[in-house]
């Protein structure tokens, strides 16, 4: 029972937490759901093995071989030597192993090391720049909820101004002071505003479905909350040009991969140095005198080093160097289209900001001269048609209102996503 009582409270606790939710938890809970999330996983697996097949290039180094020939010719001596007999045959076998153990690798398995972690880095970084699409997304089917949501308002406003306007036009239809076409008007309206209710909560239906297959959460019925804008973060992060953007560390590991290729190249023209033992068993054996099978090694250390790098060494150092010049002139175009792009926004928050401000005096004034047209008509003075356009003014007004409230977030998660700020 009370184990029931916890799976219940927990259901409902979630239950709860998705009722209202914030679009920065939207954001979080869709980028958690996405299945290109899963890619994280596998760049980390491959770079483990890369990583632990760099280090294997310590690891003594083991081959074995044998052989089976016949030879036309074989050593004879040119003269008898009394009490010896040389009887060395023409059939030869032999099976050895060789074992390398290097000493010093001119920095090879560290480059290794070194591209390997700069390739996952960069490819890390390149699935949080494809994530980040996702984010506005997410943001503008949010946006989408919440504009919805205040033209459901508006609409459930209008739907009380006409009811009200219904029910005052039959109590002078009673006393003979108003028309049958005057009622038709106002509940043809009624039913067009119920009609465009009906219409909004399928927009909303839509709305909630795509916001259930992106976070994987249901969000039927659910009830969307802007994030706070701190204007103060985004001015600081434009005047210091700092930028939090997944670009700005995709090209951070760009340049690191590139310098891990630097390093590789000098390590292709170092030199190596190996223990290296061989032990065998054949006949003949180190003795070629000798005609019997027999078992030998041989130890030493060995030098190594490849000087055919040399000759594309410098066409590669070149073409490094370019790669790196590349890294950087993207990072500094991206900056300039970004501080444009910034800008721009900026002065759509203004804007959008002036607008708000100048709406809530016209809602104002619009109101004021739907209450005197109302009362107007209930004196006698005032059309029917004439009130209905003042109501529809002030419909129009709030609407307008809340398209500019939606138009102002819009601008502002745009800055931030600009920004990269979170």
């Amino acid at each position: 029972m009370h184990k029931k009582v916890l799976t219940a409270l927990t259901l409902l606790s979630g239950t709860l937490a998705l009722a209202q939710t914030k679009i920065g938890d939207c954001v979080k809970m869709a980028c958690e759901h996405y299945p290109q999330m899963q890619e994280y996983e596998l760049i980390e697996a491959t770079e483990k093995n890369d990583l632990s097949n760099a280090a294997l290039g310590w690891v003594p180094r083991v081959s074995i071989s044998g052989k089976a020939t016949w030879q036309s010719e074989v050593v004879e001596m040119p003269f008898d030597i009394p009490g010896m007999e040389f009887n060395i045959p023409h059939d030869q076998y032999g099976i050895t192993a060789d074992v390398t153990q290097p000493i010093w690798d001119g920095g090879s398995s560290a480059s290794k090391k070194a591209n390997a972690v700069a390739g996952a880095e960069v490819k890390r970084s390149q699935l949080a720049v494809n994530m980040y699409s996702i984010r506005q997304q997410i943001q503008n089917t949010c946006l989408a909820i919440l504009l919805t949501d205040r033209q459901l308002e508006q609409n459930a406003l209008l739907k009380e101004n006409l009811q009200r306007g219904i029910n005052e036009v039959h109590a002078l239809l009673t006393n003979g002071m108003a028309c049958q076409s005057d009622l038709d008007q106002l509940e043809v309206n009624l039913l067009s505003c119920t009609q465009q209710e009906k219409q909004l909560k399928a927009d909303r239906k839509s709305y909630e479905r795509v916001l259930t297959l992106m976070t994987g959460q249901q969000m039927e019925g659910v009830t969307i909350v802007p994030d706070e804008f701190n204007p103060e973060l985004a001015s600081d992060a434009i005047g210091s040009g700092q930028n939090g953007r997944p670009e700005m560390i995709l090209y951070e590991a760009q340049s690191k991969q590139v310098e891990a290729h630097r390093r590789q190249l000098n390590s292709n023209i170092s030199p190596k140095l190996n223990l290296t033992l061989q032990g065998g068993y054949g006949r003949p054996g180190m003795n070629m005198l000798s005609g019997e099978f027999s078992p030998y090694f041989v130890a030493g250390v060995r030098l190594q080093w490849d000087l055919g790098s040399l000759y594309t060494l410098k066409n590669d150092r070149n073409k490094n160097n370019s790669d790196a010049r590349k890294v950087q002139i993207s990072k500094e175009s991206f900056l300039l289209n970004n501080a444009v792009e910034a800008e721009k926004k900026l002065s759509e928050i203004e804007k959008a900001r002036e607008v708000l401000a100048s709406d809530d005096e016209i809602v104002n004034l619009r109101q004021s001269i739907r209450e005197s047209g109302e009362h107007q008509y209930n004196q006698g003075v005032l059309k029917m048609n004439d009130y209905l356009s003042m109501l529809d003014d002030e419909h129009k007004a709030r609407l307008d209102r809340s398209i500019h409230e939606i138009q102002l977030l819009m601008a502002e998660y745009d800055l931030y996503n600009t920004l990269g700020i979170n």
